[in-house]
């Protein structure tokens, strides 16, 4: 075992752990959840429901 202290972690790492994103203007939150319901509808529409994985 190594002597050196691991680095603490505050959350998991990739997009989930980038900071101040909670902090999102209303109207781009609004619009980006448009767009996440859009895709899903698109890809229900076109693949079927095989194309959305839960």
């Amino acid at each position: 075992m190594s002597s050196e202290t691991p680095t603490p972690r505050s959350g998991p790492a990739g997009a989930t752990a980038v900071q101040g994103r909670h902090h999102r203007n209303p109207l781009s939150a609004a619009v980006r959840n448009v767009g996440i319901v859009l895709d899903t509808a698109a890809r229900v529409i076109f693949l079927g429901r095989d194309g959305v994985r839960y």
